[in-house]
C-alpha cells in the first residue's frame, strides 16, 4: 500500500460525500491506496454516506468513536493505516485530479517527511471586502490561515512546516510516528480548553527531525469555505482558540525547560516567560492580518480581546486542574485509550 487517505468528520455528511466523490475520481491504481473515514461521534447520516461509498474503493475503512476531539480519529486512523504515506484531509476538502499521483511522486524522495500543495477556497456565500486583510504574502505567493488559502506558485519548493495544514496535511507515516503524531485539535465548544496546536505541533515536530517539508503544485485541493450564521462569533472562536493554543505551547515549552519542576509550579513562571518569549497577549492572532483598519468595529474588538481571553482561560484550567495539566504536558497522544483519562473527556 502506497498511500492512506484519512478523513475525520462529525455530523457533516453532505461534505463527506463530496470528499469521497473527489477521491473516487482520482486516476490512481485503486490497489495502491486506501481511504479511512473516522467518524468522531456523528448523529447524522455520516455512517450511511460512508457505507454507500465503501464499494467505490478497493480499500475502504470506516470507524465510529464518539470520544471528543479530532485526534481520536486522526490517531485511530494512523494506527490502522497501511500506507507508507498518510494524507489527512478535511471532509470539506476536494483533491484535484492527479493529487494522488503527485503524492506518490513527491515522496519518492526519501528525505521528504511532510508535504502540501495549493489550497483554493470555494465560498458558499459572498465574501466581504474586509476579508482581503487576511491575505498575506510569502515568497511571491499568498496565504490565508482563516480562508484556507495557499498558493506558492508553480514550482516545487521547500517551505516551513507552519504552512502545512490539516485540510491538506500529507506525511510519511514513519516520520509522523517518530514525531509523536498530532496534538489536540477540533474540540467541541464545551471542551474547547482541551485544544492544543493540532496539526501545527505535528508539522513542526516532523520538521525538527530534519525531514524536508515540500510544497508541490500537483498536491492541489479545493476547500469549501462554509457559510456561518454569525461572522463575529466565528472570528471570536478562532482568535479565542489561538489564545488557548498560545498558552498550550507556552506551558509545554516551560515544562521542557524545567523538567524537574512540579507541573503545578509552572504557572508561576508564566509572567517571566511572556516577557522572555515576547508574547503580546493583546495581539494574539494579529499575525494573520495585514491590518485591523479594514475590520468592522465589532470584529476589531474581537481581534483585540479574544486572544487574551482564551489564554487566560487555559491558564486558569492549568493552575486548578491537575488532570488537565497532565493532558497538556503529555509527551504524545498516540495511544487514545491511555491519554483519554480526564473525566471531562470520558
Amino acid at each position: 500500500m502506497d498511500i492512506s487517505v484519512v478523513i475525520v468528520t462529525r455530523n457533516r455528511a453532505k461534505y463527506l460525500a463530496g470528499a469521497l466523490l473527489s477521491l473516487a475520481a482520482q486516476d490512481f491504481d485503486g490497489q495502491r491506496f486506501e481511504v479511512i473515514v473516522g467518524d468522531n461521534g456523528s448523529t447524522d447520516a455520516t455512517g450511511d454516506v460512508a457505507a454507500s461509498h465503501a464499494k467505490t474503493f478497493a480499500n475502504f475503512h470506516h470507524f465510529h468513536d464518539p470520544r471528543p476531539g479530532q485526534i481520536v480519529g486522526w490517531h485511530t486512523a494512523l494506527a490502522q493505516a497501511q500506507g507508507e504515506v498518510v494524507a489527512f484531509i478535511d471532509d470539506d476538502t476536494r483533491p484535484e485530479p492527479g493529487w494522488l499521483d503527485a503524492i506518490h511522486a513527491v515522496f519518492t524522495d526519501a528525505d521528504v517527511g511532510l508535504a502540501t500543495g495549493p489550497i483554493t477556497p470555494e465560498f458558499e456565500t459572498e465574501v466581504p471586502n474586509w476579508r482581503k486583510s487576511m491575505i498575506l504574502d510569502y515568497q511571491g505567493g499568498v496565504w490565508s490561515a482563516h480562508w484556507g488559502l495557499l498558493d506558492f506558485g508553480t514550482n516545487r519548493i521547500e517551505i516551513p512546516a507552519a504552512f502545512v495544514w490539516g485540510r491538506n496535511f500529507i506525511a510519511r507515516r514513519s516520520a509522523m510516528l517518530a514525531a509523536g503524531g498530532f496534538h489536540p485539535g477540533g474540540m467541541p465548544s464545551h471542551l474547547f480548553h482541551f485544544t492544543g496546536d493540532g496539526d501545527m505541533g505535528a508539522g513542526k515536530a516532523i520538521e525538527g527531525l530534519g525531514h524536508k517539508v515540500i510544497y508541490d503544485p500537483g498536491l492541489a485541493v479545493t476547500n469549501i469555505f462554509q457559510a456561518h450564521q454569525n461572522e463575529t462569533d466565528e472570528i471570536q472562536r478562532w482568535i479565542y482558540g489561538e489564545g488557548l493554543v498560545t498558552s498550550y505551547v507556552l506551558m509545554r515549552r516551560l515544562a521542557a525547560g524545567h523538567s524537574h519542576a512540579p507541573s503545578g509550579s509552572l504557572a508561576d513562571l508564566v509572567p517571566e516567560a511572556i516577557a522572555a518569549y515576547n508574547v503580546d497577549l493583546d495581539r494574539i492572532g494579529h499575525g494573520y492580518l495585514t491590518s485591523l483598519d479594514d475590520l468592522p468595529g465589532d470584529l476589531r474588538t474581537v481581534m483585540e480581546t479574544a486572544g487574551r481571553q482564551g489564554f487566560e482561560a487555559h491558564q486558569q484550567h492549568f493552575r486548578t486542574d491537575a488532570a488537565f495539566r497532565e493532558w497538556v504536558l503529555r509527551p504524545d497522544y498516540l495511544d487514545i485509550d491511555r491519554c483519554y483519562v480526564h473525566p471531562d473527556l470520558l
